[in-house]
């Protein structure tokens, strides 16, 4: 049975088709969705970091990330409200998407997790790799894969 599901979005097209499904399966199971946004680890060098001239925008541009994710966050809640989910509970986390995910996952014991998938194809999914690839292959949990 179904009863914690855990969707990522992104506000991408392919991450709001991942919700609308999660949504769907959460309203038939009567499950909880959990509503990720994971903000990529892509900060300043640890070096760069303590020079006193950047510390303010280091400051600032984490205070952006968290608004632009809670704007996310927002907007997809208000989705899987309107197609159906109940049990809605939204959560940020940071670093890499796909082990954000998975870990997020294994730590509130999601029995199923949603992801969409922009389709790159064989070659540029194997050269470029794929968040719902990792997430597929390292999850322990079931995936859904929505295109």
């Amino acid at each position: 049975m179904i009863k914690k599901i855990l969707v990522a979005a992104d506000a991408s097209s392919a991450a709001n088709r991942a919700l609308v499904m999660a949504a769907y399966l959460a309203s038939m199971h009567d499950a909880e969705l959990l509503i990720l946004h994971v903000i990529r680890d892509m900060q300043l060098p640890a070096v760069l970091k303590e020079a006193p001239e950047l510390e303010e925008f280091n400051h600032t541009r984490e205070d952006i990330l968290r608004q632009v994710a809670n704007t996310i966050l927002s907007e997809a809640s208000a989705l899987a409200k309107k197609e159906g989910a109940i049990k809605i509970q939204t959560a940020i986390g940071s670093g890499d998407p796909a082990s954000s995910v998975v870990g997020f996952a294994k730590r509130r014991n999601i029995d199923t997790i949603v992801i969409g998938t922009r389709g790159l194809g064989k070659m540029k999914g194997l050269v470029m790799g794929s968040v719902s690839r990792k997430i597929v292959d390292n999850a322990e949990a079931n995936c859904v894969i929505v295109r």
